[in-house]
This record gives C-alpha cells, structure tokens and sequence, in this order.
C-alpha cells in the first residue's frame, strides 16, 4: 500500500549574483540540495518513513574565496545533521540544533585558522527543519526568515545587526555580531519552535533582498520570487540575492 504524505511542501528557490559582485558568496540548502548560481523548485511528501525536510540560506562573508567557503561547511554540515534524523522528543530535537549550530560555528572557525587567506571568514545562517509535528527555525546573523499566514506577513527572526541592537538606523546594515565562525565566547543561535499549519508560508532570504526590498513589497510579491529578485536588482542589486518560498500543503487523509 503506497504510504499517504502527512504534509506536502512545495518549495522554490533563487539564488542570484545580483547586479555589482563578481562571484556569488551566498548558498542555499533546498531539501538536499545546495543552489548557487541557480534555482530550484518541487514538492516533497513528509511521510513516516520521509520525517523530516530542511531548508536554509547562508550569506558568507569573508571576501571572494572566504565567504563562498563559509556559506558552504556551512550547508553541507546542515545537510549531514539533516541526514542523520532528529530525535523524537521536541526538547532533545532542541539540544542536537543547539548543538549542531556550536558545532558549525567551530568547523568555520577552525577551517579559517587553517588557511591565511580564510581567516576572515564568517557566514549568516537562517533555517527550518519540518517534521509531522514541529517546525523549528534557526536565526544566527541577519537573513531573514518571513512567515505568511492569513495573509499577514511577519518577520520571525531577529536580525543580529549593530543597527538592530543599537537601534541607530545610521549604522551600516551589514554590521552584525553574531555568525557562524565567530569567537566562541560571542556565538549564539536563536532557535524557535512553532506548531506546522496548513496554509502557513514561509520565505527565507539574504539580506542582497530584505535590505533592498521593503516588507510591503515583499508581501505583496511572496509568491513570485523571479520578481522579488527583479525588484532588488531595479534597487541596485549591490549583493547577492537568495532566497526559499516554502509552503505547507493540506495533508492527505490517512
């Protein structure tokens, strides 16, 4: 007997170079799949034997080989720990996150301690791991994560910016103080966990589109991410342009 899927999740990505860098130091984690330079679209079925799907944006820093590596341990170390499953119980699921986010903050670091010309390096992560019964989103720097749920747009994550935390709008937006290769004493992740709901949608994105596209925008043009990344480019494309639209899909009935 074909099993039926507990929540359907149609998902499109974009990840753009934009109008002024010559390479592209963002990366995208799309339901195993890592996109630079790309997109990607398709619908995955969450099932008992299929639990669990991720997605994630990571925005490197660190100049033209030193943010493209960063953005990348990153994904790939999110992939591995999306491979090997999550535990049952919510709070120990809460604990392997915490854990695995510790553990990508050092494989950064210590992989830019290796190489002179990588010391620099850091990366932003934003993420969602879905199951039959939880949805958690990981927040470590400033790509956003926006949630659409009855026509509402929210922003769920908080940015990790100078600006944000100072509250000073003249601060430069691209100051943050937390990311994936930063001192351990000085890292953290915010990690939350939210109840999955039919209908809900989800958008994921660097900051070359939430510092160029107003949130107006962005809710009035969710679900036509080619124009989202049309809008950010007509505003100067100055950085890279990524982003995930995730939607959560009526389960079938079991």
């Amino acid at each position: 007997m074909k099993e039926l899927p507990i929540w359907k999740i149609a998902y499109r990505a974009i990840s753009d170079v934009g109008c002024i860098r010559k390479n592209n130091e963002d990366m995208a984690y799309v339901a195993g799949k890592l996109i630079r330079d790309g997109e990607t679209e398709g619908e995955i079925d969450l099932t008992e034997k299929r639990p669990i799907v991720a997605f994630a944006v990571a925005d490197g820093m660190g100049g033209y080989e030193g943010g493209e590596v960063a953005s990348e341990i990153a994904c790939r170390s999110f992939s591995s720990f999306i491979k090997k499953g999550l535990p049952e119980e919510d709070n120990d699921a809460m604990d392997a996150i915490k854990q695995w986010a510790v553990n990508a903050n050092n494989l950064v670091l210590e992989t830019g301690k290796l190489r002179p010309e990588l010391k620099e390096m850091g990366t932003t992560f934003t993420g969602m791991i879905i199951n039959k019964e939880s949805l958690w989103i990981i927040n470590i720097g400033d790509s956003r994560c926006y949630r659409l749920r009855n026509g509402i747009l929210k922003q769920l994550s908080t940015d990790h910016s100078e600006r944000e935390r100072t509250g000073n709008q003249n601060v430069p937006s691209n100051l943050i103080y937390n990311f994936l290769g930063n001192y351990p004493q000085d890292f953290f992740s915010d990690i939350s966990i939210y109840e999955p709901l039919v209908g809900d949608c989800y958008l994921f994105c660097s900051d070359g589109l939430s510092d160029l596209v107003n949130d107006e925008s962005i809710e009035d043009y969710f679900f036509e991410p080619d124009k989202l990344v049309e809008i950010a480019k007509e505003a100067g494309g100055r950085d890279n342009i990524t982003l995930i639209i995730i939607q959560i899909d009526e389960p079938l009935e079991t």
